[in-house]
């Protein structure tokens, strides 16, 4: 059976409660093969007292101050040493004690970046089988259930620090772009999402869309205005039916009055 090393890596600042559920859910995987690196921020929240209790759980703990996430998160990925990285940052937790067990072991488990799915407090998000340049730029995979081999960093290196919330989306379309990584869907809820991560705190929407415009025109470069283009024909496209639709349905029930 083929077991990959797995580092599943934590980035932490000042989230004592989420960060004790993230240590206590990967503590429970049945997966045997695995490492776990935590990385904080000098959080002065009581974090210390829960990663100094969970020492043993952790083979590789650095604590020191940080420019950000994604410079957190390139600390992590300089210091793992697995065949695939994983992370799963303080608040998110896996959706099963052998959920990362049977996510390796699926049939679809190969390739360089693989994507499962993810369940959030009320619902969750199912990845689609087939990416292209259009589904990122309407949307990324989830980094808390994505195992993304080693040697992607190696050729494209880590994550853009420029970026403060959409680093790992630009590092996603980045790697899909280069056309030298094998994508693939585990169809798997790999991990349970923390909803309340910066990306989704409403004073930071407007930030998150200057970094996609900046993203998408720096990878995209002379395509950029054609793939705006495209998406306001779509958008019109689909108000136009949204209104044949409409439409239809008035005659419809007006038919209906009529008879009944």
């Amino acid at each position: 059976m083929n077991r990959p090393k797995i580092s599943i890596i934590t980035i932490n600042y000042n989230n004592v409660s989420g960060l004790e559920e993230t240590i206590l859910s990967v503590k429970n995987q049945t997966y045997p093969n695995m490492e776990y690196v935590v990385v904080d921020g000098m959080s002065d929240d009581g974090s210390d007292v829960i990663l100094d209790h969970e020492a043993e759980s952790i083979n590789v703990l650095i604590r020191e101050t940080d420019t950000g996430i994604f410079n957190a998160m390139n600390k992590g990925i300089a210091n793992a040493t697995g065949d695939y990285l994983l992370f799963l940052n303080s608040g998110d937790v896996f959706t099963s004690k052998t959920v990362l067990n049977d996510f390796i072991n699926h049939p679809n488990f190969e390739g360089d970046i693989i994507y499962g799915d993810y369940k959030f407090s009320e619902g969750g998000k199912v990845y689609p089988d087939i990416l292209t340049p259009e589904y990122f730029m309407r949307s990324s995979l989830p980094h808390q259930s994505t195992l993304i081999h080693n040697r992607v960093f190696k050729i494209i290196g880590g994550y853009d620090e420029s970026y403060k919330i959409v680093g790992d989306r630009e590092h996603f379309f980045k790697a899909f772009l280069s056309n030298k990584f094998l994508f693939n869907h585990v169809p798997i809820p790999l991990s349970l999402y923390d909803l309340s991560g910066i990306s989704n705190v409403p004073e930071f929407k407007q930030l998150k869309a200057k970094e996609d415009n900046r993203m998408f025109q720096q990878h995209l470069g002379l395509f950029y205005e054609d793939y705006l283009d495209f998406f306001r024909l779509k958008k019109e496209l689909n108000i136009v039916k949204g209104k044949t639709i409409k439409g239809i349905f008035r005659r419809i029930i007006k038919k209906l009055k009529k008879l009944f």
